[in-house]
This record gives structure tokens, C-alpha cells and sequence, in this order.
């Protein structure tokens, strides 16, 4: 019946919206369908990083008596507040609109940001509601940036009572700060804890937990368990501890066990949250995949088949040498993308020094012609104001830093459960941030380059390369050959 209903609502709409996407129908009764029988469902489809997928999911829900949540980006927030509300009230609906809450006489709509959802304490401990979340392919980092915990060295004086400071703590910062000086390696401010390290600071935050409110979620974390480590600061001459679970997704396993979910994720076919659920036992029942409003091209992809791998010792020349051979004769935008600091800006610098001005270095280009280098997840955040490019060259696959505390400090769990670490953590991720960095290639046919050796050499990297679709390899690239 809701799905019959939702249909006549979308339709009435759309006589006098236009909604330029030919699936939006169908869309809408798989949705009010999902709504109905309670199933959880996971929608994949690019039509998500716009507006137009919105209105049949509002009519649904508000066609639905039963309260639910509408988790969205600040973006999406405003567009349906400034936008929406007074079109689909034209259409009959009776409600009105306090703090991002549609209420009804039966029901409410609550529309938040994942973000304020994860602030809300309350929110996370209601049952059997129906939850829409989209923006779903960002969970993890979401999760982590709002679980991460950092103490200062101002939380060393600052107490709730604002007291005078208690030199007793203060001394174990100072303590911890010519340990740390000690082992400092160069080119590296991460320290990570040895055990005695860790029983020592846990002991010591249980006991100074009524300190601070700071002092008291530290205790906590150290009581789960959480990963931590701490990081120089040589320009200020100090020390911040960080604390981080290891299974971020834990923290929320409850809520998500306890509601009612249909998932969006804005990539193609999102397989990494697939996998990121599967680990807790989280079921889907159906997973479906949409196009998106633009005719789907072939990416043109690229791979030199002698290419060096990264742990060559010319592997860097080579790199620069192919880059300049890469942007000679080529017009539009290039885009070089690479999460090794130093990598992208002897790439950035080296370029600079024959194309000039041209070159930019996380800066949003004005012109077609420019070169830009960034590392991946400056790409994926500002992507969407910039053109896209002719082409992408990758130098280095994005598999994720081994010498991060928190990458360090999973791995060990992991092998601790005899489990293949990079398989099932560092692959799942570098897939997940390939896919959302080369999806605007597929809009203008753009050329793939990755000049990464292991991506012909190594299994996993064949396997990379394969989940690149729609995709046409190209044997050779002049001048480049």
C-alpha cells in the first residue's frame, strides 16, 4: 500500500518539479518498499552526490506513521529546509518544522547530520526506528574523527574546578616529554607506547579521572581498551596523547543492531561497507545498484607494464621522468594524486620547475590547462569544485601509511587474531579510496595513468585494477612509449 501511495505522491511532484533522472520512479517504489517490510537495504548509486534522489524518500517517510531518522549531509540539510518543505506541503502533507524536525500529528522526521547524530546520546539509544543514512561511504572516517580523543598540554593544567594547577600531574606530562625527546626519530613525530608505557598512564588517568572532563573520558577510553600514541610538537617544544578505538564501528554496533536501516552510498558499488558490516555480524538483505543521471564512459586505464616498484631505489626518478613525459603535448586539467608527503612535493616542485604557474599544489585551479598534485583525500573533499581532469596519473597505489600509530596498532590486533591484516584491512581501504577518486573519469572518458609496479606484479593489485569499471585498457601513450 505505501509503495502504491509514495508512487501517486512522487508523481503528483513531478508534474510540476522536474527531477532529471530516469530511475527516479523506480527508485521510489524500492524505497517505500524497503520503508514497509522493515528490511535493510544498501543503494548504491553516483545520483546520490545530488539533489534529486531526495523527494521520494521524504514522501515515503512522511507517508510512513512511524517515527524515523534522516541522516544527510549540512548541505542536504538546508537545500530540503530552504527547498523542499513548502513544495511537499503542496502536496497535501500537514506538518510543521522545528530544528530540522518534521513533525506530524502521529509521527516526526528528524533530518541530522551524522555528525550531530553521534553528539546525541539519546539518539544513539532509540529503538526501532527507520533510519536513512546516506553519505554512507564516509562511515568510517565519521567515525574515527569523532571518536578520536586528543589531550593537550593545556588539559594537563586546565581542571573542572579551575583550580590552581596540580604539579603532580603536571610533572607526569613533563616526565613523558623527555622520554618521548629521546626516542623522537627523525622525519617522524609519532611515539608509540610501549606496555609499561600504557598500564603506567592508565593507572595514572583512573586515578586523576575527577581532574578533568578530559581526564575522565581518557580513563574511559584506557578502560576499553582503545589504540594510543602520542605526537611531538618540536615548534612548540610539547606532547598530545591520542586515543582511538581500533573498531570504530563497534561504538555504534548497538544502534545499528537495534533500528532499522536503508543505507546510500554516493559510489558506484560500494563493497567496502559490505565488508565493514559483515565483521559484525550486521546484516543486509538487499543490495541494489542505480545509474546515475549522466551517461556512464569507459575510464581509459593505463598501466606501464616494466614499471618499477616503489621499493626500487630509482623508483622516484622514474616517477618524475614519467610525469613530464605524461603532461608533454596534453591540454585540459592534470591530476596527480599521491598520499606520500614527499613523493608529491618533489612531483609538484619538480614539475614546477618546467610548466611554471601551472603547477598548484592543493589549490582549486582556475584555468583548464593547470597540473595539479594533492594527496587523495584533499581530492575526494574538493573534488566537486573543480573540473574534472583529462586525466588522473597515480605514482603510488593509496594503501594506507604503515607508519601511523593507529594503522601500527591495528595491524598487531589483527595478526593477534590470526587474520590477514592487509587483505582485509588495508585493501578494503585503498579500494574504497581509489573508486572515489577516479568515479569523475567516467563522466568525460578520462585517462587513468598508475604508475605504481605493484599494481601488474602483485595479485592484489591486478585485483585493484579489475574493480576499476567501466574501463578499457590501453597498451601505450605517446610520447610516453
Amino acid at each position: 500500500m505505501l509503495e502504491i501511495l509514495s508512487h501517486q505522491y512522487l508523481k503528483k511532484f513531478l508534474r510540476y518539479q522536474s527531477i532529471n533522472w530516469e530511475h527516479v520512479y523506480s527508485f521510489g517504489r524500492i524505497i517505500s518498499n524497503c520503508i514497509d517490510n522493515d528490511s535493510t537495504y544498501l543503494v548504491n548509486s553516483e545520483i546520490f552526490s545530488t539533489h534529486e534522489w531526495i523527494p521520494p524518500i521524504l514522501i515515503s517517510l512522511f507517508l510512513k506513521e512511524e517515527n524515523s531518522i534522516f541522516i544527510l549531509s549540512e548541505k542536504k540539510i538546508k537545500f530540503i529546509t530552504n527547498f523542499q518543505i513548502d513544495l511537499l506541503k503542496n502536496l497535501g502533507f500537514n506538518f510543521t518544522l522545528k530544528n530540522n524536525q518534521i513533525i506530524f500529528a502521529n509521527h516526526r522526521v528528524l533530518l541530522t547530520t551524522i555528525q550531530d547524530l553521534l553528539n546525541n546520546s539519546n539518539t544513539l539509544t532509540l529503538l526501532n526506528h527507520r533510519v536513512v543514512h546516506s553519505g554512507i561511504e564516509d562511515i568510517k572516517q565519521n567515525l574515527e574523527d569523532h571518536y578520536r580523543i586528543s589531550l593537550i598540554k593545556k588539559d594537563w593544567t586546565k581542571n573542572n574546578n579551575f583550580e590552581s594547577p596540580n604539579q603532580k600531574i603536571y610533572k607526569v606530562y613533563e616526565l613523558f616529554k623527555k622520554k618521548f625527546a629521546v626516542r623522537k626519530v627523525l622525519g617522524n613525530s609519532f611515539i608509540n607506547l610501549d606496555e609499561k608505557e600504557i598500564i603506567f598512564l592508565s593507572k595514572f588517568f583512573n586515578e586523576n579521572s575527577a581532574f578533568s572532563d578530559k581526564f575522565l573520558s581518557i580513563n574511559e577510553a584506557f578502560s576499553k581498551g582503545w589504540a594510543c600514541w602520542a605526537e611531538l610538537n618540536n615548534k612548540n617544544l610539547d606532547w598530545n596523547l591520542f586515543l582511538q578505538p581500533i573498531d570504530e564501528l563497534s561504538q555504534i554496533k548497538e544502534f545499528l543492531s537495534n533500528n532499522k536501516f536503508i543505507f546510500l552510498s554516493s559510489l558506484r558499488k560500494d563493497n567496502f561497507f559490505q565488508i565493514y558490516l559483515k565483521k559484525h555480524s550486521l546484516k543486509i538483505d538487499l543490495v541494489i545498484n542505480f545509474k546515475s543521471n549522466f551517461r556512464e564512459k569507459k575510464i581509459f586505464l593505463y598501466t606501464p607494464p616494466k614499471q618499477l616498484l616503489p621499493n626500487n631505489p630509482l623508483f622516484t626518478n622514474s616517477i618524475l621522468d614519467k610525469c613530464k613525459k605524461l603532461l608533454l603535448f596534453r591540454k585540459g586539467l592534470t591530476l596527480v594524486l599521491s598520499d606520500d608527503n614527499d613523493l608529491k612535493t618533489n612531483l609538484a616542485t619538480e614539475l614546477a620547475s618546467k610548466h611554471g604557474k601551472r603547477v598548484l599544489l592543493e589549490t582549486i585551479p582556475f584555468q583548464n590547462n593547470e597540473i595539479l598534485c594533492s594527496s587523495f583525500d584533499w581530492w575526494i573533499k574538493n573534488s566537486h569544485l573543480i573540473k574534472i581532469p583529462e586525466q588522473i596519473i597515480i605514482p603510488l597505489l593509496p594503501i594506507p601509511n604503515m607508519s601511523e600509530p593507529i594503522n601500527l596498532i591495528t595491524i598487531s590486533h589483527i595478526k593477534k587474531l590470526s587474520q590477514d591484516w592487509f587483505r582485509e584491512f588495508f585493501l578494503p581501504q585503498a579500494s574504497l579510496k581509489l573508486e572515489r577518486s577516479i568515479s569523475p573519469l567516467r563522466r568525460n572518458s578520462g585517462k587513468l595513468i598508475i604508475l605504481d609496479g605493484r599494481a601488474n606484479k602483485r595479485t592484489w593489485g591486478r585485483l585493484l585494477l579489475q574493480s576499476i569499471q567501466p574501463s578499457k585498457q590501453i597498451n601505450y601513450m605517446l610520447p610516453f612509449d
